[in-house]
């Protein structure tokens, strides 16, 4: 708590109401699922290598520079015989082939011919030798997989010679030239005539022979004029294929083949001596030699000392599989650079996924042309992709590759110079700690709601492989997905996915919980069955999840989330339910629910744990049974239904609605199953949640689909007995209009006894109960509740006129409740039962009835509410036309931030920076009102600053305490006016349709201010941000109490905001109290009485000396008169613990009103009567003796009593903290009392020329921390009185 609020009477402790996600968020799925279906990945599983490399021949028309690049595959042809250079050249560029496509290397040693395996390299062919080649691969490998197609072209002519069809073909060899120099001569011939040496290849030819998909390296001058031209040729087979009728597949070759091409078009290749001629393929097959390479190069002009490394090019210490080694060092680090650049080249990730991800050897080619990118343009060569790919030579995180090779080549030299110097242990470079900081500090300095620049996410994916960085990186990982489903999305895109699922094989305890927090952000936004197979396929994946539910050393919150990974992974999949069912999970369900059982545990841990069994009983009939034999329905399940949290109740709602939709075998003991949950469903149906009516309305339309021969039965008897009720009713009230017989009493109680909930239904029966309930929920204040059980009734309802004529005893009809014959079949013939006619009339439940008596009439009108129920497909099932979001809501909150504290907890949020500022100002007005207020004992209320004419008769007006608004309660809206303004802020409709407000009360007025109104069915409606016409909500709305609802009673609410509690009379010999927290229904407070309940207040607060120890107290005034005190912490048969007003009794007067001020230290107790007396009762001088409580009955001392008024007092209205009280007559006036009886003024007129006299208050209504007066009466004049001296005017 902030030390500058003070809060003496513990306001602090006051509980906010709905103010959790399920009351503040729409209860709708995530709508950023990954569902899509992946497209199949394009192996690549095969290579056809042609070089034209013509060892000692100048092409015609090339022009060559002295000394020019010699090296092919960094190998020097110049030093070795012309043979063994062939030789070595083919064999390295095999290797290294053979090395990038993982699958060819196994298929390799299956053929003993090297001329049939997927890889054939050609040197110097002849065009018979490359179709050859490209039919045997393309055969090897199949026409679903890729084929890689590398040419060099370095010894050939140019591709935009003429004689090439301006790069419609490429250049090969002659066939008829065998031997174009002689072996041991080193110097090179020229032809001026190339057809003697050379001879083209089509384009057209190539693409035939090879097919799609494919991936083209063009490795010579004028690259990329071959990509432009075969381009063109894709479009015209196209336009060809369109033109024809399209009898063939469609020509996908612009689509499906990728080209990767050494230079542009009109280029030529780099011919530096010190780098090799073949540059661009040493950077597409070895990248960390050729970057090396490059980076020398580049560097020997500036540093002269880096001469000394000259010897380590080729050599460096280590292996590039060793991370630990400094080659190992080298090739990590220039892995995470290409893959972190790879992954800023496309927006969209598509294209990064298609080429860097779902094809690992095309992945490691292009990430080599990222590479060869910058080499190639550092000599003013821009290499050509397709699809085109940005140029990255300039990007600043080359600079970080450059201090990494700085650093170890620094290294290198040192231990030079100094052989002695030890070895560093560790990572000589700075390069990944560097880039886990900076991806630490986006974390921090962006809001929780911004989007985090996710660029280090492939050097995490490199980290997660060190065990060094792996705890870090994890935590990293975790913080970031918790930001939202779109860091989810980047993060599998990047594909770190397939690491992080070898890390469930063999988890670490240091890392376990960001392991599950990880898992479940990603379940929680990827649905697609391959994420899920991920987990499901290896056992150690799976049990890592089942081990980790009752795992005492984890924290609930990720126990919570490893029982919501096994959910998703149960969810419409019956492949995968018997998989989880096979590691036991039904038991460490129930073990978990077991742990979990006292309400005081984790509740969401039990959502998560229901959903799960929810999941796994979803069309799995084994599932089923198997949670019958481990009682589990019985012993957690049904008794969820019991818990304090809404949502959890609602979570074990639709885990049974989920149990009754699952269709079984025929069977008496799953039928008796069936009933139980039914029946424990209908006990939930008066829920004050409207998520949890919902759900059942849901769960109960499961159990409707099972029987639904039986329902429309039960609701042709229903009917029945209505109408059989409404004749004896009316035969009641015609025998009652000319009865003068002695009689008529038994009469009227053969009346009441027909109307009695009881009597009014055949009772005893399942069905019959059921269908109660839903015709009960038809009528529910709450809209969606409405609007579900709506849909239901009419399922049933429409098919019951269809029924024949002849009609069977409704005994038959009804039948035994658990004969396995009553459930009935999708599109079940429904006339053998012949229970109506097709004539006979559908009448609505009785309680949608009121019977009133009209002058004349013969009989009684029934008021009915017609509801406007929404069509339905005729074939369509109460499953598919009745179902909430709910346990989507629930997937979904997984998504959400589970890491950060909410707003309102968090110190760096507006939010809590606002209510904060709005708590000081509270707390430093009530401060000083009760400074200023306690005064004001002898000051006038007499001047009006506000008056309006209402549109109808108000029931009730207050203030607001913190703002200059009053509002102002009819029997159908509700008005909030700013008086100061003169001016309508808000006006609703805040009651419903079926009722008119009688009561209205702010609840939490200090924090975040609920209107809560009662109305004459007794529905409840609590509205947030009713001041607010653009975010006001309802809360929620219930029925108080659904029996014996009397109109004659007034509705009277009170509430105690440090208990939450919410009562409301309305009935005889009870007050009904609601917990507004948990939304449920505490039991009755019972009065001892036969009258009615007049007045109520509620007393409950913290006192400064008694720590966290509550009064709880309800003061209540009867029409007799009388008033009694009850301690609510007694239990219910003795909390009455003072009774008084005897005295008052003998006038025959009504208690008008109740108070005891906020700050009742001095334990008096203030009554208004009807008489006109005020009464003060003093609580010091009760006998305090043993018992439970410390107020004891008084012996009938007389009170301090102060007469006001005679006999016409119709309301008053006591000051919290000023010593004064206003008193509304029936004699058109308003008149100001102190406590000590002192009369300080009347209210007679309104302000204003010819001012209209003040007409009998029905509500009257103190500031609470200013000295205003709002009044109300009967004239329908809304008035405000204060010490203002300007009168205002507002109408509507």
């Amino acid at each position: 708590m902030d030390p500058l609020y003070n809060d003496d009477d513990g306001e602090h402790r006051i509980r906010v109401l709905f103010n959790d996600p399920i009351h503040k968020e729409e209860i709708v799925g995530n709508k950023n699922i990954i569902t899509q279906i992946e497209e199949t990945k394009v192996r690549t599983n095969g290579a056809v290598i042609i070089i034209i490399s013509m060892i000692g021949i100048i092409p015609p028309e090339k022009q060559r520079i002295t000394p020019c690049a010699v090296k092919e595959t960094w190998v020097d042809p110049t030093q070795l015989d012309l043979t063994k250079a062939k030789n070595r050249i083919k064999e390295n560029l095999k290797r290294q082939f053979t090395s990038i496509l993982p699958q060819a290397q196994k298929k390799i040693s299956r053929y003993n011919d090297r001329d049939r395996g997927p890889i054939r390299v050609e040197m110097d062919c002849a065009p018979n030798k490359v179709f050859s080649a490209c039919d045997q691969v393309r055969k090897n490998v199949g026409k679903a997989s890729r084929v890689i197609f590398y040419y060099n072209g370095h010894g050939a002519m140019s591709c935009a010679h003429p004689s090439s069809e301006n790069g419609r073909s490429i250049w090969v060899v002659n066939g008829t030239i065998m031997h174009y120099t002689e072996p041991d001569k080193k110097r090179y011939i020229k032809f001026e005539t190339p057809s003697i040496l050379y001879t083209v290849v089509s384009l057209t030819n190539l693409m035939e022979r090879l097919e799609a998909p494919a991936l083209y390296i063009w490795d010579c001058d004028n690259a990329g004029l071959i990509v432009q031209r075969f381009n063109e040729i894709a479009r015209e087979k196209k336009e060809i294929w369109k033109n024809a009728g399209r009898d063939t597949p469609e020509p996908r070759f612009e689509e499906e083949c990728l080209h990767l091409a050494a230079c542009s078009k009109d280029q030529v290749l780099p011919q530096n001596p010190e780098m090799p001629a073949d540059m661009y393929t040493s950077c597409l097959t070895s990248t960390v030699k050729t970057a090396l390479h490059y980076w020398f190069h580049q560097q020997k002009i500036t540093n002269i000392h880096i001469i000394d490394c000259i010897e380590y090019l080729d050599n460096i210490p280590g292996k590039y599989s060793a991370r630990s080694t400094m080659a190992g060092e080298l090739d990590w680090v220039l892995t995470a650079v290409l893959d972190t650049l790879a992954w800023q080249i496309e927006p969209d990730y598509d294209r990064f996924k298609e080429l860097f991800r779902n094809c690992k050897p095309v992945g490691l080619l292009f990430r080599g042309h990222i590479l060869a990118d910058r080499v190639m343009r550092a000599y003013n060569v821009a290499p050509v992709t397709h699809p085109r790919l940005p140029s990255l030579a300039g990007h600043p995180l080359w600079r970080s590759w450059d201090l990494a090779l700085d650093s170890i080549m620094t290294e290198l030299s040192l231990r030079k110079i100094r052989p002695s110097r030890p070895a560093l242990h560790g990572q000589i470079s700075t390069f990944f700690f560097d880039q886990l900081t900076e991806f630490k500090v986006n974390l921090t300095q962006y809001g929780k709601h911004d989007k985090v620049d996710s660029r280090q996410l492939p050097v995490l994916l490199q980290m997660l492989m060190s065990a060094q960085y792996r705890t870090e990186t994890l935590e990293l990982v975790g913080k970031f997905l918790d930001r939202g489903p779109y860091a989810v999305q980047k993060f599998l895109d990047v594909g770190i996915l397939p690491y992080i699922r070898q890390l469930l094989t063999t988890p670490s305890r240091d890392y376990k919980y960001i392991m599950v927090l990880i898992w479940a952000k990603i379940l929680a936004t990827d649905r697609r069955h391959s994420t899920a197979d991920v987990v499901l396929n290896q056992p150690e994946c799976r049990r890592f999840f089942v081990n980790m539910l009752n795992d005492p050393d984890m924290r609930l919150q990720t126990r919570a989330m490893s029982c919501f990974c096994l959910s998703i992974l149960a969810k419409n999949s019956q492949k995968n339910q018997e998989i989880l069912l096979g590691e036991n999970l039904i038991k460490e369900l129930d073990d978990c629910l077991m742990d979990m059982s006292s309400p005081n545990k984790s509740s969401k841990l039990q959502n998560c744990a229901v959903l799960c069994l929810a999941n796994l009983w979803d069309r799995n009939e084994k599932a089923l049974w198997a949670s019958v034999r481990a009682n589990t329905i019985d012993n957690h399940v049904i008794k969820l239904l019991d818990h304090p949290h809404p949502e959890t109740r609602t979570s074990a709602v639709y885990a049974l609605g989920t149990f009754l939709n699952t269709r079984r075998k025929e069977s008496d003991h799953g039928e008796s199953i069936e009933h139980r949950i039914a029946s424990n469903l209908l006990k939930t149906c008066g829920d004050g949640s409207p998520l949890v009516r919902k759900e059942v309305v849901v769960a109960l339309s499961r159990y409707v689909q099972q029987y639904e021969q039986r329902f429309q039965s039960a609701a042709v008897t229903v009917n029945e007995e209505v109408m059989t009720i409404r004749q004896r009713v009316s035969i009641c009230e015609d025998e009652e209009s000319v009865s003068t017989s002695p009689s008529l009493n038994k009469k009227l109680a053969l009346k009441n006894t027909l109307l009695s909930p009881q009597s009014r239904l055949t009772s005893g029966n399942k069905f019959v109960e059921t269908w109660k309930c839903l015709k009960g929920l038809e009528k529910d204040p709450h809209q969606e509740v409405r609007e579900l059980a709506s849909k239901v009734v009419f399922y049933i309802e429409k098919n019951i006129p269809k029924l024949h004529n002849s009609r069977k005893s409704s005994e038959t009809a009804i039948g035994s409740d658990s004969s396995p014959e009553s459930r009935s079949s999708p599109g079940s013939n429904l006339s053998n039962l012949g229970l109506m006619g097709p004539t006979s009339p559908i009448v609505y439940h009785y309680s949608q009835y009121s019977s009133k008596r009209t002058i004349f009439g013969k009989g009684p009108k029934f008021e009915e509410f017609e509801e406007e129920r929404p069509p339905t497909h005729p074939e369509e099932s109460p499953a598919q036309i009745v179902k909430t979001e709910f346990p989507d809501w629930c997937e979904a909150s997984f998504a959400k931030p589970l890491l950060s504290k909410g707003q309102e907890s968090d110190p760096n949020s507006e939010l809590f920076v606002h209510n904060q500022i709005r708590d000081r100002k509270h707390a430093e007005k009530k401060r000083k009102a009760r400074a200023e207020l306690e005064k004001r004992g002898h000051e006038k209320i007499e001047a009006q600053i506000f008056g309006i004419k209402h549109n109808s008769r108000p029931h009730r007006v207050n203030f607001h305490p913190f703002e200059p608004y009053i509002y102002v309660v009819d029997d159908t809206y509700c008005s909030i006016l700013d008086f100061e303004c003169s001016q309508t802020v808000h006006k609703f409709e805040c009651c419903g349709r079926r009722g008119s407000a009688r009561d209205a009360i702010l609840l939490n007025p200090h924090k975040k201010p609920f209107l809560c109104v009662v109305n004459n069915e007794a529905e409840v409606f609590v509205w947030r941000a009713f001041e607010d016409p653009q975010t006001f909500s309802l809360a929620t709305a219930f029925k108080a109490f659904a029996e014996g609802v009397n109109k004659k009673i007034p509705m009277i609410l009170n509430y105690g905001e440090f208990t939450s509690n919410l009562f409301v009379t309305g009935q005889l010999k009870r007050i009904v109290s609601w917990n507004l927290f948990k939304e449920t229904r505490y039991p009755d407070i019972q009065t001892m009485t036969e009258m009615p309940l007049t007045a109520m207040t509620v007393f409950d607060r913290t006192t400064p000396d008694s720590g966290d120890q509550q009064e709880n107290l309800l003061l209540a005034g009867f029409y007799d008169g009388v008033c009694k005190l009850f301690d609510l912490r007694n239990p219910t048969h003795s909390q009455i613990v003072q009774r008084f007003g005897e005295s008052v009794r003998s006038k025959s007067t009504s208690v008008v009103n109740v108070h005891i001020k906020p700050n009742n230290d001095n334990k008096i107790i203030y009554t208004a009567h009807s008489s006109g007396d005020m009464c003060f009762w003093d609580l010091r001088k009760s006998r305090c003796g043993g018992g439970q409580s410390r107020y004891q009955p008084l012996a009938h001392e007389a009170p301090k009593t102060l007469s006001v008024v005679n006999n016409n007092l119709k309301t008053v209205a006591f000051h919290n903290y000023a010593p004064v009280m206003a008193c509304g007559c029936y004699d058109q006036g308003i008149r100001i009392w102190n406590i000590w009886g002192d009369k300080l003024n009347d209210i007679k007129f309104h302000e204003g020329f010819m001012g209209q006299r003040v007409g009998p208050s029905i509500s009257l209504a103190f500031h609470p921390f200013e000295y205003k007066l709002v009044s109300a009466g009967l004239d329908n004049c809304v008035t405000v009185y204060g010490k203002s001296t300007q009168p205002q005017s507002l109408r509507y």
